[in-house]
């Protein structure tokens, strides 16, 4: 397919290498200059404006950061949908509030667009090596048609509905996510204020019962006091936000969520925003009287 790829970030660059890898004909647009060298240094066509390329495309994939990009560069009035024909897929890849994903659907349906909301959940090395997982939702014939695109970076494809069904879905595992990592730092202080090792309390974190792949890989990086981002504080605030304004919208309870949703408000503000967010195991640390 002729695929218009919009966003080449963290994890856009990795997806759209496998999608070109698995033979499909890909464009490349982001506003960032850094972003498009990258593409080029990868031998991709990097696209300087929107209009002929989406026109010609079979498909437009989106990765962006958030509901305010997902608006500019898609919905607006001089965003990629105006300029794409009748039957184009769209595959919306980001993570982005149900209502935000209302508003895109509109905006597919006047254009006659295959709207699949298809969020992913994964690490960049997981992107990579095709292995991320997506929830998706949409039409029955959509979900067929681009099931070459997504297949080429997710190996675990969820069908959650036929509507904004993946956008919930997404968001509901975000909030297990971040509550587990939250825990681990609560979790790391007690043991390490009760007498045990840091490594050895890890370990046998890691392999009890609660060791599930994500919490090993954070309880690994917090032996290693390696705070390097695969996803930032700042980031999962984001992600927070739009879980709780989803929960309120659909009259559902998340106090553990804004239990949460404090604690990543003072990693933050502790200045550790761009650090991955098991960084709020410092700020537990520092209330416990610890230092890290």
């Amino acid at each position: 397919m002729n695929v218009f790829w919009l966003g080449f970030g963290k994890m856009g660059e990795p997806m759209a290498l496998r999608v070109a890898g698995a033979g499909h004909a890909l464009k490349v647009f982001d506003l960032s200059d850094e972003r498009r060298a990258a593409a080029r240094a990868h031998n991709l066509e990097v696209i300087e404006s929107l209009g002929d390329a989406v026109a010609k495309a079979d498909a437009i994939v989106s990765s962006l950061p958030n509901d305010a990009a997902v608006s500019q560069l898609l919905a607006d009035e001089v965003g990629a949908l105006l300029n794409a024909k009748p039957g184009t897929l769209l595959i919306e890849t980001s993570t982005i509030s149900a209502a935000a994903s209302a508003v895109l659907a509109k905006a597919a349906a006047v254009r006659q667009l295959g709207y699949l909301r298809a969020p992913i959940s994964g690490s960049v090395a997981a992107a990579a090596n095709g292995t991320l997982t997506t929830f998706i939702s949409g039409p029955e014939d959509v979900i067929e048609r681009a099931s070459p695109i997504v297949s080429a970076y997710a190996s675990t494809i969820c069908v959650v509905g036929d509507a904004e069904q993946a956008r919930v879905m997404k968001l509901a595992v975000n909030l297990m996510v971040t509550t587990l990592v939250a825990s681990l730092g609560e979790a790391y202080a007690l043991c390490t204020k009760g007498g045990i090792e840091p490594k050895v309390a890890l370990d046998a974190i890691s392999t009890s019962a609660i060791g599930s792949p994500h919490l090993k890989f954070k309880a690994n990086a917090l032996e290693r006091r390696d705070f390097t981002p695969t996803f930032t504080t700042v980031q999962m605030r984001k992600d927070l936000k739009l879980i709780s304004d989803g929960a309120r919208e659909l009259g559902v309870p998340v106090l553990l969520g804004a239990a949460v949703e404090q604690i990543m408000s003072a990693t933050e503000a502790s200045g550790f925003g761009e650090e991955d967010y098991v960084a709020c195991a410092k700020v537990i640390a520092g209330l416990s009287g610890l230092q890290m």
